[in-house]
């Protein structure tokens, strides 16, 4: 016999679906916003850093902040500030994403020319940041999930080992990502 979490769960599988969803087409209109809005980096044979890269920086910080929050209201049962520090993390999570694509679209076009995007640092930047990108959205992806399960009372005192993922998993994305901006700065060094 199935129990309460097994039924809360296939619920929350559904929501899980259409809130990526609509969390996907959020980032898409941030960062084609953006885009819109701010243009390309005009072309440079030397990489210039997006003003967009730290910015997605200080939200990833911000987000950070969020989760460690969250992590100290579920331990203290304080469950409505809890929930509310999770959405903080979910929407600087999702800033992050936006911002981030908005500076990898900027800088693809970096380069004057085809030669030196092939032998240049443009395009370990562009497969770099990619790569980053794509596992931050995993990241999300299991921010969004933790989020949905907090507000299907899935997580107390005693049980917060979801939260404890989430939180290190973004820390460690966030380690890796001072990692690759410490990498680029030293590349557009001259």
């Amino acid at each position: 016999m199935a129990d309460r979490w097994d039924l809360i769960r296939l619920s929350l599988a559904r929501r899980f679906f259409l809130a990526t969803i609509a969390q996907a087409a959020v980032v898409i209109t941030g960062g084609v916003t953006l885009g819109w809005v701010f243009g390309r980096q005009t072309a440079s044979d030397q990489l210039r850093i997006p003003a967009a890269f730290l910015i997605s920086t200080v939200l990833l910080g911000v987000g950070s902040v969020y989760l460690e929050q969250a992590r100290g209201y579920v331990r203290k049962e304080r469950q409505q500030l809890f929930r509310k520090s999770l959405l903080r993390a979910l929407i600087s999570a999702m800033m992050f994403v936006a911002v981030q694509g908005y500076g990898l679209w900027a800088i693809d076009k970096g380069t004057s020319s085809a030669a030196a995007a092939q032998l240049g640092v443009h395009g370990f930047v562009i497969m770099m940041t990619a790569l980053h990108g794509m596992h931050f959205v995993v990241a999300q992806s299991i921010l969004l999930w933790v989020t949905l399960s907090a507000f299907a009372d899935r997580y107390d005192h005693e049980y917060s080992w979801g939260v404890t993922f989430a939180a290190g998993f973004w820390h460690i994305l966030g380690l890796v990502w001072l990692c690759i901006l410490f990498l680029f700065s030293t590349a557009s060094v001259n």
